[in-house]
């Protein structure tokens, strides 16, 4: 504007980037909203699966097939490597961003809110009652089926399915045991049992050794292990 009057040009100019300034401010804003909803979703996910909440329907047509296991599955895998099957309100560690996302895709697609979660992991990552980590967190279908919503965490040594084969139960830890004794019984050389050992010798030698080797289990293995696999998979008490 000059005293001898109006340059519309510049005016239409100054108009254009008043209106572009209000137009990048309410951008910022819907944005920060945006934000600030995705932000009370994401904490609304975690204290749902935190929360024991109630079993619901899900249409399964819009679920990949191949994350879906039965609980006879995840039971043997528990007892395999002696993990636990747990509620998700148990967990004491942090859920990765990527499960909430997980979650979040599947409840747009399942337009319900998820709830009935369970986490398969290594007992120390649980609270526990007494009153290597790989977590799995799974989704409660109903009728013994889970559908694996996301897997974090380094893997598993693959040593530790051998560890604690004995303490899968009472039948794998005797099998152990009597075949440790047999196998030793029958190394043994022949001047070692006094000259020539016969079947006699070696089977006496068997039982004693099988002895023996329980006595140990019972006082080492039990103190520290405590319980079979198969009783603490879904037990929320510890060993």
């Amino acid at each position: 504007m000059s005293w001898m009057g109006v340059n519309l040009e510049q005016e239409l100019q100054t108009e254009r980037r008043r209106r572009e300034r209000k137009s990048d401010d309410e951008t910022l804003r819907l944005f920060k909203k945006m934000l600030e909803g995705d932000d009370k979703m994401d904490e609304r996910i975690l204290a749902n699966i935190f929360d024991e909440g109630m079993l619901k329907q899900y249409n399964l047509n819009l679920l990949e097939k191949e994350r879906i296991y039965n609980l006879s599955d995840i039971k043997k895998l528990c007892i395999n490597y002696r993990l636990r099957f747990l509620d998700a309100s148990l967990f004491r560690n942090e859920i990765p961003y990527e499960a909430i996302s997980e979650i979040k895709k599947i409840q747009k697609q399942q337009d319900v809110e998820l709830s009935g979660f369970k986490i398969l992991a290594p007992a120390p990552m649980f609270n526990l009652q007494r009153k290597d980590r790989d977590p799995l967190l799974f989704l409660n279908l109903g009728k013994d089926n889970f559908y694996l919503i996301h897997k974090w965490g380094g893997e598993l040594n693959p040593f530790r399915k051998i560890v604690v084969f004995p303490f899968r139960s009472f039948k794998t830890i005797l099998l152990c045991v009597a075949g440790l004794a047999a196998l030793l019984a029958w190394s043994f050389p022949d001047s070692f049992l006094g000259g020539q050992a016969n079947a006699t010798i070696r089977v006496f030698c068997f039982f004693y050794l099988f002895f023996g080797f329980s006595a140990l289990t019972v006082l080492y293995g039990f103190s520290r292990m405590k319980d079979f696999n198969s009783n603490l998979w879904n037990s929320k008490y510890t060993d």
